[in-house]
């Protein structure tokens, strides 16, 4: 469906903020906006709207008389079917909470945007409208069998494993599959594990189900070693079959007498019961070790003692559950348990797998975090014996798929390189072209880019900034200021050394996109890039680029001095009052990490040694904050002084 053809609510009490996110639909090719100035007023015209229903719903959260959660909650509550966008001001972590709340009373969420929303941001959000019906997101509930009726379907021989790929994320390779228990019903078709797991391990049936998927994938491992698919398959082990001491011996005995090798079969230790026995417990799984089998410890995280059950037992595999990975990308507290969980597993000598991915966003992500292995459905669903056959059978197909949008995306990515040490220039390129950048063209001046631009355009410059002729201030300076055919919002990293730091404030003064510190460090690169080409930029007019001062004492031979304070290098705006609605002043001093956008200086930034970075009454960009955590080691500790809005002063 075409924006032009749907109907948009905004709910937002500021009027102003309002009708820019009107006037930003509009131009976006919307033609049916209407406005709200909280949710009360947003729900009388979502019910009373009948000959053209809401099909987009921009969302603010503090709002007086009913705010953006109370209003969601209602709309979730009353099955509308209207498709969400939040747009707030409030902390990142604060709107990822509520995005999950959202989708949890089932509403279709298309995202979440920090203020000041932005045109492109819109946009990215209402192409994941598509063309398709919005449907509500709740989970369909699982069809209700008795316990007679479940164990009868074992008996029928009517359970089967559906194999679900596993893939090495640098590589891409097929490495396994975990075989997953489904109920192949005569009536009702292929049932999930949610209908029938819990009761078969309350009541204590859990292993007629696990030797019997253990048997039919130990014999289809066997089978795809003959076509020659020389895969380990993983198969499901509860905590609650443990309790029996002889457990480890017919595990190896039915693996056995399939003819296949202790050593394809990895057992994923599910949590969803607790380990009641330990004992015997440990010397199960101590048992299986010592045969040959491998040990994954499932659901990392979601069950009973997990960071425990790593200590207790040789583990060759930690699994991410897919709860962590949903959303990841852009969640920071998902990233962090993520990337803990995949150190842990490294420092730990094991494998770490992550389960549930389902976007090219996904894959992305976890590769940049060092995970091992993935699987989900971005990469296939699970699927029976002779459907696996014939996926593995065409899966070099599928794995150019999986490989290639990353590798085009970074290949598009034209960079150019500007440093008059040959020793360095080599060493950079060689950087880049290792980490899937080639497009990159080198030059040794400044002078030689800049003709450069002539018939080039391109997306990031590397550049020095201690050169022979024109500077590499001086260069960015052109550059911003619109004074060469270089598009002045081309993103820029500068290579400099923190020793010098009269050149940081300057380069902070011009918004470069990134500090790369001599000697270039790979790993480095390759996050500073990352960095330098997601965040955004809001130039500001080309005047206040032209007056910084660029000319500097230590670029001119003269580094031993002690260093100036550069009065026209810190970035400077108007200086204005932020006061709360009863005219009193909110004056904190924040650490790094809690800074935020469109918080207002109060007093000027300096770093340890007095060169001024920042001035008071400049207001806080992604930009800005981005440039203050590279130089944090060369702040002073005390926290940066801002002033920001309250209701409560």
């Amino acid at each position: 469906m075409k924006t032009d053809e749907l109907n948009f609510l905004v709910v937002e009490d500021d009027d102003f903020q309002r009708q820019m996110l009107a006037n930003m639909l509009r131009s976006l090719g919307a033609t049916s906006v209407i406005g709200a100035g909280n949710g009360k007023q947003a729900l009388e015209i979502i019910r009373g709207v009948s000959p053209s229903p809401v099909d987009i719903a921009l969302c603010d959260l503090n709002m007086p008389e009913m705010d953006g959660m109370e209003f969601l909650r209602h709309l979730g509550q009353e099955n509308h079917n209207v498709a969400v966008i939040i747009t707030s001001a409030q902390d990142s972590k604060l709107l990822a909470s509520v995005a999950k709340m959202t989708t949890m009373y089932g509403i279709k969420l298309l995202g979440a945007i920090g203020k000041p929303v932005m045109p492109t941001q819109l946009q990215e959000l209402l192409a994941k409208y598509g063309d398709a019906e919005i449907k509500r997101q709740q989970p369909v509930a699982a069809r209700s069998f008795t316990l007679d009726e479940i164990l009868q379907g074992i008996r029928a021989n009517q359970f089967e494993p559906f194999f679900q790929p596993k893939v090495d994320l640098k590589t891409g390779q097929l490495v396994g599959a975990e075989a997953l228990a489904r109920w192949v019903h005569p009536e009702h078709g292929v049932i999930g594990p949610n209908s029938f797991i819990q009761q078969l391990e309350q009541s204590g049936n859990i292993d007629n189900l696990t030797f019997l998927i253990l048997e039919k994938s130990a014999t289809a491992c066997r089978s795809f070693h003959d076509k020659g698919f020389k895969l380990g398959i993983s198969v499901n082990l509860s905590l609650a079959s443990l309790d029996d001491a002889t457990l480890a011996n017919k595990v190896a005995q039915v693996v056995y007498k399939a003819g296949i090798e202790a050593q394809y079969i990895l057992l994923e230790i599910t949590e969803s019961a607790a380990m009641t026995n330990v004992a015997p417990a440990l010397e199960n799984l101590a048992r299986l070790c010592m045969n040959g089998f491998s040990l994954s410890i499932d659901d990392y995280g979601t069950g009973y003692s997990s960071m425990q059950q790593l200590t207790r037992i040789a583990f060759r595999e930690l699994k991410i559950d897919q709860s962590f990975v949903k959303d990841c990308a852009d969640n920071e507290a998902l990233r962090i348990v993520i990337e803990s969980s995949i150190d842990m597993a490294h420092k730990l000598q094991v494998k770490s797998v992550a389960e549930g991915v389902e976007t090219q966003q996904d894959w992305d992500t976890l590769k940049s975090m060092g995970c091992d292995t993935v699987q989900g459905y971005f990469i296939a669903k699970p699927m029976n014996e002779t459907v696996f056959r014939d996926f593995m059978a065409n899966y070099s197909q599928r794995a150019a798929h999986l490989l290639s949008p990353s590798g085009q995306k970074e290949g598009k990515l034209k960079i150019l390189v500007v440093e008059d040490d040959d020793f360095t220039r080599r060493i950079i390129l060689r950087v880049l072209h290792d980490s899937g950048f080639p497009d990159t063209i080198d030059v040794d001046s400044a002078e030689a880019a800049i003709r450069l631009f002539e018939a080039n355009l391109f997306d990031l410059v590397i550049t020095d900034i201690n050169m022979p002729g024109m500077n590499g201030l001086r260069f960015v300076q052109l550059i911003r200021a619109g004074k060469t055919h270089a598009k002045p919002e081309t993103r820029i990293v500068a290579l400099t050394s923190f020793s010098q730091t009269e050149i940081l404030g300057t380069a902070l003064a011009l918004d470069i996109n990134g500090f790369l510190v001599k000697p270039v460090i790979p790993a480095v690169v390759e996050e500073k890039l990352a960095k330098a080409m997601s965040e955004r930029l809001h130039l500001r007019p080309p005047v206040a680029y032209e007056i910084v001062k660029t000319e500097l004492e230590s670029l001119s031979g003269n580094e031993n001095q002690p260093p100036k304070i550069p009065h026209g290098a810190a970035i400077t705006q108007e200086n204005r009052k932020a006061r709360n609605s009863n005219g009193k002043l909110n004056v904190h001093h924040l650490a790094l990490l809690r800074l935020r956008p469109g918080m207002l200086l109060t007093e000027d930034v300096n770093l340890k040694d007095g060169t001024l970075i920042l001035s008071s009454g400049h207001t806080l960009s992604e930009l800005s904050i981005n440039r203050l955590n590279d130089l944090k080691e060369l702040l002073p500790t005390y926290g940066i002084a801002v002033q920001e809005m309250s209701k409560d002063s």
